[in-house]
């Protein structure tokens, strides 16, 4: 399971999906050569068994893991020289919502909360600041680890892309009861286009799971009970982040 999993990641990535744009003549190991995972011309699958060849377990184990972003887990807004001694120093999966300018104010802080947001970061706005911040953090892995994998950078986007100056939608449960699908790509459109123009390369929507247990704390992210619902709209958002140019779960 674990090299399968692995396998398909890697997979997707070296498909030209979302975070990865490797150009003819890239040396991401630093090699002095061009490797058959490093050229764009050489089938994928072979890519991928030529880069997992060079691999190392904890490598590959960094390749099945997310990093939560700034404020959650990550405590540095872009690369310093702390992170060659930290778990992802040769690699890791995927950021997820770096930078998406949710920090906890305290319940004393002003209601201006914009204002505030961007006084404590000014990476999280404008668009090009945010997509900025991130390419710095792309190059810092294509340049700075040891087989120069770029790291996915993900978003939730279960209700609208999480950023604190997106759009923000009803929940996925909640779309799911208009049984509409010209609504659901919409929704995607706009989640896609925003997702971008930050700098997110993959979403986590949709979800596909069906709501059968109301105890299951996350029940609101799904978009019904019935499998033939969640399959119509799950395919049609899943086009639509797609077509984008994202990375979807869906």
């Amino acid at each position: 399971m674990f090299s399968r999993t692995l396998r398909v990641g890697l997979l997707i990535g070296l498909s030209g999906v979302g975070c990865w744009k490797v150009e003819a003549g890239n040396d991401l190991n630093k090699n002095g050569k061009v490797d058959p995972y490093e050229d764009p011309a050489v089938p994928v699958e072979q890519r991928v068994e030529n880069l997992l060849s060079q691999m190392t377990l904890e490598e590959k184990t960094c390749q099945l893991a997310t990093l939560y972003g700034y404020g959650r887990v990550l405590k540095d807004k872009l690369p310093t020289p702390g992170w060659k001694k930290e778990i992802w120093k040769d690699g890791i999966a995927n950021i997820d919502e770096q930078l998406n300018g949710i920090p906890e104010l305290g319940p004393n802080s002003k209601r201006d909360y914009r204002s505030q947001v961007e006084k404590i970061n000014p990476l999280v706005w404008p668009p090009a600041n945010h997509a900025k911040a991130l390419n710095e953090i792309q190059e810092w892995f294509k340049t700075q680890t040891r087989l120069g994998i770029p790291v996915d950078f993900t978003d939730e986007g279960i209700r609208g892309c999480n950023h604190y100056r997106t759009t923000a939608f009803p929940s996925q449960q909640g779309i799911g009861a208009t049984w509409n699908r010209d609504l659901v790509r919409k929704v995607g459109e706009v989640t896609g286009k925003e997702a971008r123009a930050l700098g997110y390369t993959h979403i986590y929507s949709p979800v596909l799971d069906l709501a059968r247990d109301p105890r299951w704390g996350r029940v609101v992210e799904c978009y019904s009970e019935d499998p033939y619902l969640v399959w119509e709209l799950g395919a049609v958002q899943s086009k639509a982040l797609r077509d984008c140019g994202l990375g979807s779960t869906g």
